[in-house]
């Protein structure tokens, strides 16, 4: 998140008039009857978009998410106004980026010390001033991670003491698609809850974020609808979740409670709360939103899910006996099928909960799963070749003691699909003509790129190489000699050890 800057000593008469380029008298700031107005104002960027800045990137002369603004200045000549003091500040777009000097200034850096190392780091803004040289300022704006238009309007008191202004709109990230690509779950912090009568909170609030492809807000949830089934999945080793609820509000804004409850997000947030139940241990929540329509009411299209895990404790982390040793209890796992969306559970005992997970470096998990720092192994896996996949697990209890457990997972992959012949797309060429040069492409589908091209019937002159260019200089009309303009040009496209031919027709003019 940037750090925004209060400007100082920005002088911003008046904000009033047209946006664009002002001139004439009275001008776009408006003045008194008669008062002349003597400038112009014109701000332009570099850039009218720029991506998300999902990389996180500092902000730079020449980066991919930042773009430079010129503010130009001119008088009622058209000459250029040196030394005219420029405010530009935000209208609108705040989320979606900042704006920066990156002039040098020690003024518009900090500095701090990173084990042992000073960093300069510019400051962001919301106003910025300037001063033009030679009628000419610029400054930056730079991309944050949040889609969106960002406007800014830069402004200029004129020597008729008349507000001239302009405004610049960039636009960060493409139109969102408002169809849902991921829940996300955030959690109050301890990640954790009491056991119901261990003098301890018992309940803990999350939040399920739904976002599109460019992880930004779904906001379009059809009126009167809940968007987000989420339940409370039973785990038939742990006790922990037997009589643990989740409660929320729904779409009619009454307050629901249960093992599964249907909400509503507003602004692509919904959160809900968790209520411990009688034992200790992880309590599995998944939630369940519809890429269709962003309706579960109506049923669920096509799923679009997430889980967490959430601890149920009967101490403190800083209290917990350690006379338990941590240990992973997890065992095995179950199979794996390609193209099934997939969760399960590893399971801690001992330590201090809550645990924290992760993958050990040399092992791996069939591709499309992933493990969250809760515990849960999701996703749905794709691609691959059947098999036992070994990877090795490592828990971290609260008080940091680690243990890792190499664990096996069985794949199913799809079926192998059998290859198919390639079939040649093109059905004639175009005319050629004697002695003028030629050249043309043919086209095949099917198969499994890239293909390998042959031809035969050529005239006398062209040739075609193995990636189906035909070209050359025709000295006669056929091969063999026929008296006629008209030829018959066998075409063969191979792939691998299948391959098709097609006759097509190359008419060569005298």
């Amino acid at each position: 998140m940037y750090e925004f800057k209060p400007l100082k000593g920005l002088l911003l008469a008046g904000l009033i008039g047209a946006t664009g380029i002002l001139a004439g008298c009275g001008g776009g700031g408006g003045s008194g009857a008669g008062t002349p107005s003597y400038w112009t104002i014109d701000v332009r960027s570099d850039a009218s978009t720029l991506p998300i800045n999902i990389a996180n990137e500092a902000p730079r002369i020449g980066g991919r998410y930042t773009t430079t603004l010129y503010v130009e200045v001119k008088d009622m000549g058209g000459r250029p106004v040196p030394g005219a003091d420029v405010g530009c500040s935000y209208t609108g777009g705040l989320d979606t980026g900042a704006l920066y000097y990156l002039d040098g200034d020690p003024n518009h850096e900090t500095k701090e010390t990173i084990n042992g190392v000073e960093v300069t780091t510019p400051i962001a803004y919301r106003s910025v001033t300037l001063s033009t040289n030679s009628g000419l300022a610029s400054f930056h704006f730079h991309a944050s991670s949040v889609a969106g238009a960002a406007t800014v309007r830069c402004t200029v008191t004129d020597a008729g003491n008349v507000v001239q202004s302009d405004t610049v709109t960039i636009q960060v990230g493409g139109a969102p698609s408002g169809k849902v690509s991921q829940v996300v779950f955030d959690a109050s912090s301890p990640n954790y809850l009491f056991v119901q009568g261990y003098n301890g909170p018992t309940q803990i609030q999350i939040q399920a974020n739904v976002v599109d492809e460019a992880g930004q807000p779904v906001v379009n949830v059809p009126a009167g609808a809940n968007n987000l089934q989420l339940s409370i999945v039973p785990d038939p080793t742990s006790p922990a979740d037997d009589a643990a609820t989740l409660r929320g509000v729904n779409a009619s804004g009454h307050t629901v409670s249960g093992t599964s409850i249907l909400v509503r997000s507003i602004n692509g947030k919904a959160q809900f709360t968790l209520v411990s139940g009688n034992a200790p241990g992880p309590i599995l929540i998944e939630a369940i939103s519809d890429r269709a329509d962003n309706n579960v009411d109506n049923g669920v299209a096509e799923a679009i899910y997430n889980q967490v895990a959430v601890s149920a404790v009967t101490s403190a982390p800083s209290q917990a006996s350690a006379v338990t040793p941590l240990a992973i209890d997890t065992a095995s796992l179950p199979t794996v099928t390609a193209n099934i969306p997939y969760a399960t559970l590893l399971e801690a005992s001992g330590g201090a909960a809550p645990y924290t997970w992760s993958l050990v470096a040399g092992g791996s998990l069939p591709t499309g799963l992933s493990l969250s720092p809760s515990g849960v192994i999701s996703g749905t896996p794709f691609g691959g070749i059947s098999g036992t996949y070994n990877f090795v697990a490592q828990v971290k209890d609260a008080q940091g003691t680690t243990l890792q457990k190499g664990i096996a997972i069985a794949y199913t992959a799809p079926a192998p699909t059998p290859p198919t012949a390639p079939s040649v797309v093109t059905a004639s060429l175009p005319k050629a003509k004697k002695d003028v040069s030629y050249i043309t492409l043919v086209t095949a589908t099917g198969g499994t790129p890239p293909y390998t091209w042959s031809a035969t019937g050529l005239p006398v002159g062209l040739t075609m190489n193995s990636s189906g260019v035909i070209s050359g200089t025709p000295t006669a009309p056929c091969v063999p000699a026929d008296p006629l303009p008209t030829c018959q040009v066998a075409l063969t496209v191979n792939s691998g050890s299948l391959y098709s031919t097609r006759l097509v027709v190359l008419q060569v003019d005298p």
